[in-house]
């Protein structure tokens, strides 16, 4: 399979924020509430660290996983996200279920 060095460069500099607010409004297309969201950031950060730990724990992670807290100027509410991308890139990656992060309404990168 060849692969186009540019769009591999592309994505390697891509924006995650404006990535996952991209995919959040096209599953609000459908969906009033796609993923948890809240009125402050000291909330976001709080209930995202909580579940970035279950995800290092529930993915035999000695550490919980790495997240990002953004706003989402369409709602003008914060939102986190999971990245489940570096989780599996650690020595200590056992493997589990991926869907950890969006069992509890959480998108993951």
């Amino acid at each position: 399979m060849m692969i186009n060095k540019k769009t591999v460069l592309k994505e390697d500099k891509m924006n995650i924020i404006e990535y996952l607010i991209k995919r959040i409004e096209d599953y609000r297309e459908t969906n009033k509430q796609p993923c948890k969201n809240y009125a402050t950031k000291e909330r976001a950060e709080k209930a995202t660290k909580k579940v970035a730990e279950i995800c290092g724990r529930e993915l035999g992670s000695a550490r919980s996983a790495r997240y990002i807290v953004f706003y989402n100027e369409a709602w003008g509410r914060w939102v986190g996200a999971i990245d489940l991308s570096e989780m599996q890139s650690r020595s200590d990656f056992s493997g589990g279920y991926l869907g950890i992060a969006s069992y509890y309404n959480f998108y993951s990168y």
